[in-house]
């Protein structure tokens, strides 16, 4: 069976956990029970209750199921073969997997410095969490595809289902079964707010570090305890940092959103208190708002980037309570020297001496903090494909620049009405926060410390971006099926090929046709001069 070889794979992923602390059982699903991830259901709970017995092991095996999962492609699963039940029931099997792996996380020392092997296994764990959430998403996505023809299209509204009139069960509402949580009346002061954007920018950030997340963006909820009001603080590259009630965020309509929680509610509610009470008095005393961080320097709290409000607000409220600074997260973000040039000019404060040692705060580490639980996850089944193909993209871009000398390079012609062009495209996007903080609809309200090269890198980035996604859209509408990443890498890599070929074609016949021009008359020049055939993103993005 086509199942077979999906299961096959994830049975095992159930290996990968390390041993060291209490295991924790979740209900298997019982329609599972008569399907084809039984064998995966009864394995995954029996090796859990194993263990491994080494980081060394854990790293081995996690890279091995890695391989497994990556290797599964469109032909290998038939979603036709799955009722919405089945469907249902591995979207949750597969979220326990990954609630089970972030409690075994805590088996490893934070407080010291991990070990290559430590190190190594937590890197797999990461990459089994991405993989998982992938399949999750692939079953998602078929879920609501298989909906009778001719339905409504369903407006799916953040955090929230009860108002959708779905009538199925919400397959892309995922509740850690140790919270009670139904949606955003349940959200508390000092929550936190793991998001992933809709722009290519947001990809970037998203896999802009070491390993690979799915997010881009981190929120701190604040509610207020003389009205019940939940106001958010948050940092946006348009605005600076805000203060905004809940609905601002709420009507960003993102693809992912997912809620950690801190098990000391005191702890907790300061840290929210603190970052409201800071943003909201500095934007009414300086009459503008806390600036971006572009260099994402953490340790500096003069400008704030998203993951840094969290930071700061758990550090504060630690400080205060007991004394100890509290510090944020664990496991912090590194960067591959390869990207050196690309991480400047995005505004980041890295040299070729520091970069091996710099590290920061991406907002995806926060699903490994030990000390935050993940309550729930919501998606948009809506925005599922597009985020999919922006991942890819992203994955393909950095891979390109690390192994192939590929740099961005925005020539006159892109750089002219940049900054009007890309902030107002970016201004539809942010339309409610923008209108929130400047008081009118889309006014230019940005903040005075994003520079040019920001400006041209971000739109270059999304001119590039368009090309390669238009080149998977195609190739998956040819298929028939969802594409696997695997798949995707596979259109990507042949489409960049293909591209580079034409633009040295064009590199060559635009230096003859100057040749000609300045050799002979004007006449003769324009007579003999080559047609140029201009590569599809090769002129803007190309090894050095």
């Amino acid at each position: 069976m086509k199942k077979r070889l999906l299961t096959s794979g994830l049975c095992l992923l159930s290996l990968t956990i390390p041993i060291g602390c209490q295991q924790k059982s979740y209900r298997t699903p019982s329609s599972l029970k008569n399907s084809n991830f039984d064998s995966l259901i009864h394995e995954m709970h029996e090796s859990v209750s194993k263990g491994v017995k080494s980081p060394k092991e854990c790293a081995q095996k996690t890279q091995y199921y890695y391989g497994k999962l990556f290797e599964i492609e469109s032909d290998d699963i038939d979603f036709s073969e799955f009722s919405k039940y089945q469907m249902q029931d591995f979207t949750m099997a597969s979220f326990n997997i990954r609630l089970d792996l972030k409690e075994k996380l805590k088996a490893l020392n934070s407080n010291d410095e991990l070990t290559q092997e430590e190190l190594a296994c937590l890197k797999g764990v990461k990459t089994i969490f991405r993989a998982l959430r992938y399949l999750e998403d692939y079953f998602i996505e078929s879920y609501y595809a298989s909906r009778q023809k001719g339905s409504k299209p369903i407006d799916f509204n953040t955090l929230d289902y009860s108002n959708n009139k779905i009538k199925d069960l919400p397959v892309h509402f995922m509740v850690n079964p140790d919270y009670s949580f139904e949606g955003v009346e349940d959200l508390k002061s000092g929550d936190i707010i793991l998001s992933r954007g809709n722009a290519y920018s947001s990809a970037a950030i998203a896999r802009i570090g070491d390993d690979d997340h799915q997010f881009s963006h981190l929120t701190l909820v604040y509610r207020d305890e003389k009205t019940n009001k939940l106001y958010t603080s948050e940092a946006h590259i348009e605005v600076g940092n805000v203060v905004a009630p809940f609905q601002v965020h709420l009507d960003q309509k993102n693809s992912r959103t997912v809620v950690f929680r801190h098990k000391d509610e005191k702890l907790a509610h300061l840290a929210g208190k603190i970052m409201h009470e800071r943003f909201s008095k500095y934007s009414k005393e300086k009459k503008k708002n806390v600036p971006y961080d572009f260099a994402m320097d953490y340790h500096d709290d003069s400008e704030v980037f998203c993951s840094e409000v969290i930071y700061h607000g758990y550090k504060k409220a630690s400080e205060q309570l007991s004394s100890k600074s509290m510090d944020i997260p664990e496991y912090k973000t590194t960067f591959n020297p390869a990207l050196l040039s690309f991480l400047q000019d995005f505004g980041l404060k890295v040299t070729s001496e520091n970069i091996s040692s710099f590290k920061t705060f991406g907002p995806g580490e926060i699903q490994f903090d030990s000390r935050f639980d993940l309550v729930a996850e919501w998606r948009n089944p809506n925005k599922l494909k597009d985020t999919r193909y922006k991942d890819a993209v992203l994955t393909k871009i950095f891979e390109w620049m690390e192994n192939k000398n590929y740099a961005f390079d925005p020539g006159l012609g892109t750089k002219l009405g940049n900054d009007f062009a890309w902030l107002a495209r970016r201004s539809i996007v942010t339309r409610g926060l923008i209108k929130f903080v400047a008081g009118v609809d889309l006014e230019e309200k940005f903040p005075l410390n994003l520079g040019s090269k920001q400006i041209d890198l971000f739109v270059v980035l999304d001119e590039v971006g368009e090309q390669l996604y238009k080149k998977i859209e195609i190739a998956e509408k040819e298929k028939g099926k969802i594409l696997s990443f695997k798949e995707m890498f596979e259109v990507l890599e042949n489409y960049r090929v293909q591209d580079e070929k034409v633009y040295g074609q064009y590199l060559k016949d635009k230096k003859f046709n100057q040749k000609q021009m300045h050799g002979g008359s004007r006449r003769n020049g324009v007579r003999r001069r080559r047609k140029l055939t201009r590569p599809d993103f090769h002129h803007l993005f190309h090894s050095s």
